[in-house]
């Protein structure tokens, strides 16, 4: 029997899932290939409708589901945490004095990213941030509903963190709900980045910054936070500058899964070195990863997440049934950017294409807000037709694999 090993429950992971539970149906059912997710979750979260809850005030409820309902027929889930991988012994081992070594023959990394308050001094004890939980995310609510005036600071706090857009996306919703709210005049909302403009895609920054200075959205650019005194209410940059804040609403730093910080797969930073066309774990070609938790040079966002896992799962399959590896990831990253007031923007490129220049409009506004409709049923491969008819020739390159 050939085992694969999926370690996360995420977009990646239940997508790559079911692709390989679809196509390699008839050798799970004849016994000779098992797929078996390893994670300790038992609910999943739509992350990014943290933004609807921390400023539109969405029931957390809404975007949870049990992962238990979202895998795919012919997948076994093992609800434990990994401590270790060994990828030269080819086995995994659960957390715990109880932890249990589980071979396999293929492995999928998909564990994600996830905010670390602790690398910025300060941020913890004084930061709301809208990507660590839906609950999280409902007490920035909590208190927005209740400000009648004050300076908000909101932006990047360190870098890399996921999805690209949210930082700006929180500035454009604040500046919506208190337009609406008709005290925008009594409330500053000022947005800070360590990128030398707006957003750091030129093409996007020279549509968004007009936006920012029509709204009066202050922005403060080449701003790395280095400390965020709570007590103070100031932040400060390692440029030297102090910025006063009545609320924080900053993201996080991001930092891959604990188990991985010692292994050899990872590069200096924590994140698993891969190539970055078909996913592979450089040093092991029976290893991959995919989404948040690689070091590829793209945006960590659920996109990129679902088309890697697609090639992975086309390359697994062609290896169990000695067709070869011949699908490659084309790096298209396609982040949607609301702007408030029922329009978005997309962030939309390749490793070969520039990111383009989209104009903000109720259009995409509706595209992101069907792709939201789809995301539960989208896990279980219900929507790939639509994917792939969407992202044409990016969906992924294709060779036939040169006969022997």
């Amino acid at each position: 029997m050939k085992k694969i090993a999926v370690i996360g429950s995420g977009a990646g992971g239940l997508i790559t899932s079911s692709k390989l539970a679809k196509d390699l149906y008839k050798e799970i059912k004849n016994g000779e290939v098992s797929i078996t997710i390893f994670d300790k979750r038992t609910d999943q979260e739509f992350q990014p409708g943290y933004l609807e809850v921390a400023f539109r005030g969405t029931d957390p409820s809404k975007i949870r589901r049990p992962i238990d309902k979202l895998i795919s027929p012919g997948v076994q889930v093992v609800h434990k945490n990994i401590e270790k991988v060994d990828l030269a012994e080819r086995y995994v081992k659960t957390e715990g004095d109880g932890g249990e070594k589980v071979d396999f023959d293929y492995i999928v990394i998909s564990t994600g990213a996830s905010p670390d308050n602790d690398q910025i001094d300060g941020l913890k004890e004084a930061n709301m941030d809208f990507h660590t939980s839906a609950n999280k995310s409902s007490l920035i609510y909590n208190q927005v509903s209740k400000i009648k005036s004050g300076r908000i600071v909101v932006g990047i706090g360190g870098v890399p963190y996921k999805c690209p857009p949210s930082p700006n996306e929180s500035a454009f919703m604040l500046d919506e709900y208190f337009r609406k709210a008709g005290i925008r005049d009594k409330v500053e909302i000022t947005y800070v980045t360590p990128f030398t403009r707006i957003y750091s895609a030129e093409t996007i920054n020279e549509v968004i910054a007009p936006m920012y200075e029509s709204r009066n959205i202050e922005s403060i650019t080449v701003f790395n936070t280095d400390t965020v005194d709570s007590k103070k209410k100031e932040i400060t940059s390692i440029e030297g500058e102090t910025l006063k804040y009545d609320y924080l609403y900053l993201t996080p730093p991001h930092k891959t899964a604990g188990f991985l910080k010692e292994s050899e797969i990872v590069d200096e930073d924590g994140w698993v070195k891969v190539d970055k066309k078909d996913m592979h774990i450089t040093t092991y070609d029976n290893g991959f990863a995919i989404g948040d938790t690689t070091n590829i040079p793209i945006s960590k966002a659920g996109v990129e997440a679902h088309l890697e896992g697609i090639v992975v799962a086309n390359n697994i399959t062609g290896d169990i049934n000695g067709t070869g590896r011949a699908y490659k990831f084309t790096g298209r990253t396609q982040c949607s950017m609301e702007t408030g007031f029922h329009k978005a923007t997309f962030v939309v490129g390749t490793y070969d294409r520039p990111v383009e220049k989209i104009q903000p409009s109720t259009m995409n506004y509706m595209e992101k807000k069907v792709m939201e409709k789809i995301y539960w049923s989208s896990l279980h491969g219900h929507y790939e037709w639509l994917f792939k008819h969407h992202f044409k020739e990016d969906y992924f390159e294709h060779q036939e694999p040169i006969a022997h």
